[in-house]
């Protein structure tokens, strides 16, 4: 079986790819577990001074995947611990990284896969990217950050938007918005102009990175802690409703959601 994470060194650049292309990249608890092994991996090399993350197939990442959530439903699970022990982990590593992170965005990036893209610090795509918080579509509120960068970055008004209605947003959108750096023809393209990119940032002063990357986090920052702390109660209390159970049966079985 391939791995669901893999991994390549190129120089100083270290490109990381989710491998699970034909479900969509969608997270499951390997993919999760292999990610936060490689991110760290990365993020502790000290011959790693830039890391591209990106994505095999046709989409970045649409986020959790609901086969699995359904067998941790029924199995009681409690959602809590899945975003503390199982997705926290992996977003503190991007937060705390002392490299800077470049996303290539192949394909749509949601849900989880949106909040992936939004803890980068630059990211780059292709005219079939889009960015959508669905997290809406599933009967949950946004987590692991999410909300706070999408405030932060595109503005309450937009931010709302996006998150109440879980429309995607357009890569030439987000490019307006400064969500992405640039929109590029095709994958390869992508790929090809991250790495360079990142290649630009490896060969700079990483002290002065490290510095600017931490400093500008902190002064766009109220308290990330708080808002994290507020996103996992509120999907907590999301989670144990009869209403995300609901939405992910009806995704499962290709009907409309019954919403209480």
């Amino acid at each position: 079986m391939a791995e669901s994470v893999v991994s390549a060194r190129d120089q100083a650049v270290a490109t990381i790819t989710l491998n699970r292309p034909q479900a969509l990249n969608a997270l499951t608890q390997e993919l999760r577990a292999d990610l936060r092994r490689e991110l760290d991996a990365a993020c502790s090399d000290p011959a790693v001074r830039a890391v591209v993350l990106t994505a095999a197939g046709r989409a970045f990442s649409v986020g959790q995947d609901l086969q699995e959530m359904k067998r941790l439903e029924d199995a009681g699970h409690d959602m809590e611990r899945l975003v503390m022990d199982e997705y926290m982990p992996i977003f503190r590593i991007l937060r705390e990284s002392p490299k800077p992170i470049v996303a290539a965005l192949n394909g749509p990036a949601v849900g989880g896969g949106l909040s992936l893209a939004l803890a980068c610090d630059i990211r780059l795509a292709t005219p079939k990217a889009s960015l959508v918080a669905g997290f809406v579509k599933v009967g949950l509120s946004p987590d692991t950050g999410a909300s706070f960068l999408l405030a932060r970055s595109v503005g309450l008004a937009k931010a709302l938007e996006l998150c109440l209605t879980g429309d995607a947003l357009s890569p030439e959108d987000a490019r307006s918005l400064g969500l992405v750096r640039a929109v590029l023809d095709d994958p390869p393209a992508m790929l090809t102009a991250a790495k360079e990119l990142a290649r630009g940032l490896a060969s700079g002063p990483n002290r002065a990175l490290q510095e600017i990357r931490q400093v500008l986090y902190q002064a766009a920052e109220d308290s990330w802690e708080e808002v994290v702390a507020a996103e996992l109660a509120a999907q907590v209390r999301l989670g144990s409703s009869a209403d995300h159970p609901e939405a992910v049966r009806a995704f499962l079985e290709k009907r409309p959601p019954q919403f209480e």
